[in-house]
């Protein structure tokens, strides 16, 4: 029986050492990962919109090399068109009312102009009736107007 019980022993260390090099064999393969399907073919990056939207072409391949500055994805421009053209429409309107104070200001100015004429013109005038009923005052003293040329020269200087 010693020689049974030797093989049985012998048998149970080989066993033993298989399993334990097996186990030693997996454990050391624990941290590679395999795959039957996967692979990565380059540098892998991830990227992020600058603006928000959706995207409605893909312009790259899966796998396709890229370098920067090239366009990936067209994003529907719909929204943004629509507040470019409100955006225009805004300046285009704010133009037009700028043109139109500019306008105003120039009538104002016109209307000034006319002011200041009316007002000289009417200094002109006052000037001229007192000088002029100055005049018949000094005639009246010699009576080579009548008191009604005065009266009527003083009238016209009020008037002025």
């Amino acid at each position: 029986m010693p020689h049974s019980r030797k093989k049985t022993i012998g048998l149970l260390l080989c066993l033993s050492a298989v399993v334990a090099l097996g186990a030693g064999w997996a454990w050391a393969r624990s941290d590679d990962t395999s795959t039957d399907n996967a692979y990565v073919r380059g540098d892998v990056t991830g990227l992020a919109p600058k603006i928000a939207g959706y995207v409605t072409t893909v312009e790259v391949l899966d796998n396709q090399a890229v370098r920067a500055g090239d366009v990936l994805f067209r994003i529907d421009d719909r929204d943004y068109r629509a507040r470019l053209a409100q955006a225009v429409a805004n300046v285009e309107a704010a133009q037009a009312r700028l043109g139109n104070v500019d306008a105003e200001v120039q009538l104002q100015h016109a209307l000034i102009r006319q002011a200041e004429a009316q007002t000289r013109s009417a200094e002109a005038e006052l000037n001229l009736a007192t000088k002029a009923s100055g005049r018949r005052r000094e005639l009246i003293r010699t009576h080579a107007v009548s008191q009604a040329e005065v009266d009527e020269s003083d009238a016209a200087r009020s008037r002025a």
